[in-house]
């Protein structure tokens, strides 16, 4: 399964010269933990910023209605093509130690975010198949054996 389904909810994107103060504001307003740091046009991507890094540059003394976003860039971003697997994006989170990674298009345009919580709720969602499957499987094996005690006798 590729990133598409990731594309189609809405993207939250600041510029450069956006405040901390300001940033902070639109997690808040958006429900989000991270903002994706992006040229005029909000399309291509120049850098990520967290809530936990507002807060480290608060702690180190920042003033957060005059400190930039901008300021937290350090080089390239991490971003993953949306034809990539959930399995990819996995990969190369723990590759790169990161828990978000922005969608690209072929064109390397901002497409949507894939966050790590994404991927844990998608496995949550194959664990619990997988169980519903195997417990179907059992109880099929017991409706023909008649076995109620939920011990298989291989004798």
């Amino acid at each position: 399964m590729s990133l598409s389904r990731y594309t189609e909810r809405p993207i939250c994107t600041v510029r450069m010269e956006t405040s901390l103060t300001e940033a902070s504001r639109r997690m808040i307003d958006h429900s989000v933990g991270c903002l994706v740091i992006t040229d005029p046009d909000g399309r291509e991507v120049l850098g990520i910023v967290t809530d936990r890094d507002i807060v480290w540059m608060v702690a180190e003394g920042l003033d957060p209605t005059k400190a930039t976003v901008g300021g937290l860039s350090k080089g390239p971003v991490t971003c993953i093509p949306v034809h990539a697997t959930l399995a990819e994006a996995a990969d190369l989170m723990h590759k790169r130690g990161v828990r978000r990674l922005p969608i690209i298009d072929a064109d390397g345009r901002l497409t949507g975010i894939i966050a790590l919580d994404d991927i844990l709720i998608e496995l949550s969602r194959e664990l619990h198949n997988v169980a519903n499957a195997v417990g179907e499987e059992i109880s099929h094996e017991r409706s023909i054996t008649g076995d109620v005690s939920g011990r298989r006798s291989f004798i």
